[in-house]
Order: C-alpha cells, then structure tokens, then sequence
C-alpha cells in the first residue's frame, strides 16, 4: 500500500503477453485486470493534547504542564 494510514493505493503492472511471454498485443481490453485499487489501514495517528496546567511559580520563572498523547 502506498499508505500505513488514511488510505493509499495498491499498484502493479498489468501487460499482454504471448505463451511464450513475449509481448503481444491481441489481448481483450475488457477483460484486462486492474492496475491499481484503493486500499485503507485505517485512521493515521494523531497528537492528542489537553490544556495548560497551572505554572508553577507565582512569578519569575515556572514551568506549565499538558497532557499530550499519540492516538489513533
């Protein structure tokens, strides 16, 4: 797939040959497979995040916190 996520394509070379894998040309177009499909793993991961915390100083410097997560 040409995607691990969020859908993508299959793909692959389709051709006419002959018996003895020559290249030809007489072969029926309409039963011709397809050369290519959609194909979906699924949603592709995204950051979760939650608001700022509190800092920790009530002045000069301080740290605030989050809750950040990868999901799917």
């Amino acid at each position: 797939c040409s995607s691990t996520c969020a859908g993508g394509f299959h793909r692959r070379v389709v051709v006419c040959q002959d018996e003895e894998g020559r290249s030809a040309s007489n072969c029926d177009e309409a039963t011709k497979p397809l050369e290519s499909r959609h194909c979906d793993s699924g949603p592709c991961p995204q950051w979760n995040f939650g608001n700022w915390g509190e800092c920790t100083q009530t002045c000069g410097d301080g740290i605030k916190t989050r809750l950040v997560i990868c999901q799917l």
